[in-house]
């Protein structure tokens, strides 16, 4: 809840008690009578700031389990994208691996090709 409505709230609030307490105190009853009313007036208005606490409290909940669940939402989409992009970065390191592999295979082979000329041109030359 914004402030301005906290602010109309507590205006509101206010204004009900000094409204009610006048009108009380300004009807023409006995002593005895507006006391009466003012303690009924007064029950009334508590109560009635009671219930706004209340569902002010309540508002106040729920708006938390909104932000809570939103949050929520927000930390497993980034998790989900974390993992995802370490999965690939992961799929790429193993492909390089693999890729090196094969052309260290290569080179070995090569070089074993050209070590066996080696010999057999110094066979040939001896």
């Amino acid at each position: 809840m914004s402030s301005n409505k906290l602010y109309f709230v507590g205006g509101l609030f206010l204004g009900t008690i000094i409204g009610g307490t006048l009108g009380v105190l300004l009807a023409p009853d006995a002593g005895e009578q507006t006391r009466k009313k003012l303690a009924e007036g007064t029950e009334e208005a508590l109560g009635n700031a009671y219930d706004q606490a209340v569902e002010y409290g309540e508002n106040l909940k729920e708006q938390f389990q909104d932000m809570q669940e939103q949050f929520t939402e927000r930390v497993n989409e980034y998790k989900n994208q974390i993992e995802s992009k370490i999965q690939e970065i992961q799929d790429e390191v193993e492909q390089d691996i693999a890729d090196l592999n094969e052309e260290l295979e290569a080179l070995e082979k090569e070089e074993a090709e050209l070590t066996e000329e080696a010999e057999t041109a110094d066979k040939e030359e001896a």
